[in-house]
């Protein structure tokens, strides 16, 4: 029977006398309990779950870390068991009634019971605890940013899944939070207003024309994913269909949802065969191959001053306002100066480099997604900005990029995947000697852990600031200024070695 031991501490962040013993898994069951316990969280795990510790762990989904209440239990793992929060009297303070019917169901919003000074206090406690983990204990909290667009109609982005219910129909929605069966999300609460209008058109349509999903074991169907993005900037919506094999029927359905939703200017199709969830597929170097189906092939977003196109397969941030607030923030942290070469790592489709070249008069790009590159060097050309963009891998490219700025101490901004910096990024970027370094993330515990390689190597860490990308979620978009302990022993170097590139 899962107890707690201490009712008292209700309402604390966490709490070691919280901890619990708790009953082993019970063998041989699985899918969902019909069984009730009392528990007191513990801690945040990384996903926006909670975790009460003992000898078999307990995952509470809804929990809050020090309130004491009953939960059900959902499936008894071999390691862990995963239950989801009933109620508790009394409350604690952060919780509030979630807004959306598909709350538990959905999952994409594990922070959605809290309010706003409580999901701030969790994505805190979570990074945190990644650079305590990581044995960063003297690294500071700078600002924390708040979502100029609030907790809801924040995304300009939506991915959509391909799925059968039980008895067999079509369905699109988002995937479920246990098994990854499509749930049906009539009206996304954290979704612009013109996503969900397209959303339930592109689901009407797919369901009239008897579009079936992709079946990765059989190879059977079409339709695996769509990505729907719209412009903060012109209202614009482009979207992008992940199918596994052609259909003639995808033709009509650009033509009926471009007709229908006047803000739909294009639509594309992408193929991927491969088994796994990977929405995109990329051949051997690294490309994402679309089709073009229907209308524009891009669509335009502007943060600041700065007009940026994107096309399928591209990453832009899917918050833009808040993206507009992280850029202004990076671009202060980097003390840019005229002359100064900077060098923007997985740069997308412009991100800082376009920015900042307006500023010190040059800036190199480097990213990997050809499509990307191409479309940052047309918005340099076409607005008249002096940046250059290189297209490969970064640790690849990153050796001939020392050659262009050697002497030069240029200031370096790193924006990578969930996964960090690659092995042997640190070193090549240590081998430019920049002056600063400029660290955007999206994983507190990838950017903990390349932190306390930055300051082995003799960097200062800045205070951390923290911005509300996506609210509702435990992602957490963070920026970290590294500067080097000579930061200001050098003046400015031999300008950075221009290269003609072919647009």
């Amino acid at each position: 029977m899962y107890t707690t031991l201490a009712t008292s501490a209700k309402h604390c962040e966490t709490t070691s006398a919280s901890r619990v013993t708790l009953a082993p898994p019970l063998s041989g069951t699985g899918g969902e309990m019909q069984d009730f316990h009392t528990v007191t969280p513990d801690r945040w795990l990384p996903r926006g779950e909670t975790m009460v510790d003992g000898e078999y762990p307990l995952v509470v989904w809804s929990g809050i870390p020090g309130e004491t209440g009953r939960v059900r239990i959902e499936h008894r793992g071999q390691n862990q068991t995963y239950s989801v929060w009933l109620d508790a009297d009394p409350r604690h303070p952060d919780r509030v009634d979630p807004p959306c019917d598909r709350y538990r169901l959905c999952g994409g919003c594990p922070l959605m019971h809290l309010n706003d000074n409580g999901q701030e206090r969790a994505r805190r406690q979570m990074v945190g605890s990644a650079l305590h983990d990581a044995g960063l204990f003297d690294v500071n909290f700078g600002l924390w940013h708040e979502s100029p667009d609030g907790l809801e109609d924040f995304r300009h982005v939506v991915k959509l899944g391909f799925g059968r219910s039980d008895q067999g129909r079509i369905r699109v929605g988002a995937w479920g939070r246990l098994n990854r069966q499509i749930v049906p999300i009539p009206k996304c609460n954290v979704a612009h207003p013109a996503l969900n209008r397209t959303m339930n058109a592109l689901a009407h349509h797919v369901i009239e024309l008897d579009i079936w999903p992709w079946e990765p074991e059989t190879k059977r169907g079409c339709l695996r994913a769509a990505i729907l993005r719209v412009s903060r900037f012109t209202g614009e919506i482009h979207v992008t269909l992940v199918a596994g094999k052609h259909n003639k029927l995808l033709g009509e359905l650009a033509e009926r949802v471009t007709m229908g939703v006047s803000d739909v200017v294009g639509m594309a199709v992408h193929y991927n065969e491969e088994p796994g969830n990977n929405i995109f597929a990329r051949d051997e170097e690294g490309h994402i191959g679309v089709r073009h189906l229907e209308g524009k092939g891009t669509i335009v977003e502007k943060l600041g001053e700065v007009e940026y196109d994107i096309g399928p397969g591209d990453f832009f941030q899917t918050n833009p306002a808040m993206a507009e607030i992280v850029y202004e923030r990076v671009l202060a942290g980097m003390q840019l100066e005229k002359g100064v070469p900077v060098v923007d790592l997985y740069s997308g489709v412009g991100g800082i480099a376009l920015q900042a070249a307006k500023v010190t008069g040059w800036a190199l790009g480097v990213e990997v997604v050809e499509g990307a590159v191409h479309r940052a060097r047309e918005a340099a050309r076409r607005q008249h900005i002096p940046a250059e963009f290189m297209c490969g891998e970064v640790d690849w490219v990153l050796p001939e990029v020392a050659k262009r700025v050697a002497d030069a101490r240029p200031v370096v901004c790193v924006n990578p995947a969930r996964r960090g910096l690659e092995d042997g990024v640190i070193e090549h970027i240590l081998a430019l000697r920049p002056r600063r370094i400029a660290y955007v993330s999206c994983n507190p515990r990838a950017l903990a852990r390349d932190l306390v390689a930055f300051k082995d190597a003799g960097f200062i860490i800045k205070p951390l600031e923290l911005f509300d990308m996506f609210p509702n979620t435990a992602h957490v978009e963070t920026l970290v200024i590294l500067e080097a302990a000579d930061a200001g022993a050098d003046a400015v170097g031999r300008a950075p070695r221009r290269r003609r590139v072919s647009r």
